[in-house]
């Protein structure tokens, strides 16, 4: 790229399912095998399949860290879900950050040092008022 970006943040609401997207292996390493459950034999068509075709293409020609942060099933998380529809591996310069929502209500920080390779790095903020008291008495 041009710029001289070091790094691109692309945030927003949608969780495109990149587990839809997922070999069948790493399907059944990270959601199926402890359910007894077998991959499907064929991919379910989504409505996010041309995103991430785009978003592989374009994460792999920018070489450098590439960011996707979303809500939408507000499940927080902090890894790499992309997979190579060649290499079938995980794009390494890619990370999916995935918000805090209803009712576990809390906040994520993004630090920027562009002198750290990734560039990019979060931090958990959890909101005291906001935690659940699940039947543990605090110290």
């Amino acid at each position: 790229m041009r710029s001289g970006s070091k790094a691109i943040l692309l945030i927003a609401q949608a969780d495109p399912g990149f587990e839809n997207a997922w070999p069948a292996y790493v399907q059944q390493r990270y959601m199926l095998a402890g359910l007894g459950l077998k991959s499907p034999d064929t991919r379910r068509a989504t409505g996010f399949d041309d995103f991430l075709a785009a978003l592989e293409k374009e994460t792999v020609a920018f070489g450098k860290p590439v960011v996707y942060v979303h809500g939408d099933t507000h499940i927080f998380r902090v890894d790499k879900p992309l997979f190579g529809s060649t290499s079938r591996r995980s794009i390494e310069n890619f990370t999916r950050v995935e918000t805090f929502g209803y009712p576990d209500t809390h906040w994520v920080r993004a630090i920027v040092d562009p002198q750290d390779p990734q560039v990019v790095s979060f931090r958990q903020e959890i909101m005291k008022e906001n935690l659940v008291n699940h039947g543990v008495k605090s110290p």
